[in-house]
């Protein structure tokens, strides 16, 4: 007889109260199974130690914002858990730090909370081809290194390495550069390539493509400026280049 899967757990961290009940209630109809927290430092001790599949949290909290919570995480305990982002109002700047520190979702009020479930479950998915837990992360384990020249992308530790050197990137920057190595010499729209990023998210400029690919650049690239691996295709988007030769001179 086969057994049934453990529900799905998601950390709601906001101190609205009324919201917060919403949204438990909503996730519960779902079948997961709901954690909350009023204030950030309340939610970094309940994802170190419950380790909840998903986290969503509002942008202003007491003792820590939703932006440190999400460095906190990220930047100093390591911990690459999805978490989604709320912001009272549409801000792309706003949008784009959240994403440059780790965040992987952004939502907009009003909710619309059945639409936030499918977010969660699709950051879930997500997660589960991009994380450092390797009991999730099975689906790559038969892949071998994903090579380009001087780059080399190790999926089962999820880390790209140029010239034997670790490069550090984001969860973001990491997808796009798995995606775009794994379909070398083909271009993509930055509207497809925010897909892969962050799903159906209108709220999202696909622009946004364009900080990451610069951010990339910077760290693989042996002139940012004149970049060899990912190329700028005029009026499509982006490639990665294939490149024959291991070693380049940086």
């Amino acid at each position: 007889m086969s057994q049934d899967k453990p529900a799905p757990t998601i950390l709601i961290v906001d101190n609205d109260i009324t919201l917060r009940l919403k949204m438990q209630e909503t996730f519960h109809s779902y079948g997961f199974d709901v954690w909350v927290a009023n204030n950030g430092k309340d939610a970094v001790k309940i994802i170190t130690s419950l380790k909840p599949d998903a986290v969503i949290t509002a942008m202003s909290l007491p003792r820590l914002s939703g932006f440190d919570l999400c460095r906190e995480l990220r930047q100093s305990l390591n911990i690459w858990t999805p978490v989604l982002l709320i912001a009272e109002k549409a801000d792309e700047l706003e949008a784009v730090l959240g994403f440059e520190l780790g965040a992987d979702d952004y939502l907009v009020k009003p909710l619309r909370l059945k639409e936030v479930v499918a977010r969660v479950k699709s950051v879930i998915r997500r997660g589960s081809l991009c994380c450092d837990t390797p009991s999730v992360s099975g689906v790559h384990e038969s892949e071998g290194l994903l090579e380009n020249g001087a780059l080399s992308l190790d999926p089962v530790h999820f880390t790209l390495y140029k010239n034997g050197d670790t490069v550090e990137l984001t969860r973001k920057e990491y997808e796009l550069v798995y995606y775009l190595l794994k379909n070398k010499g083909k271009a993509f729209t930055r509207e497809h390539l925010k897909t892969i990023i962050s799903g159906d998210d209108h709220q999202i400029d696909e622009r946004i493509i364009d900080v990451f690919i610069s951010r990339i650049r910077r760290r693989i690239e042996p002139k940012s400026r004149n970049p060899v691996y990912i190329k700028t295709v005029r009026n499509v988007g982006y490639m990665m280049k294939e490149i024959k030769e291991k070693k380049l001179s940086y």
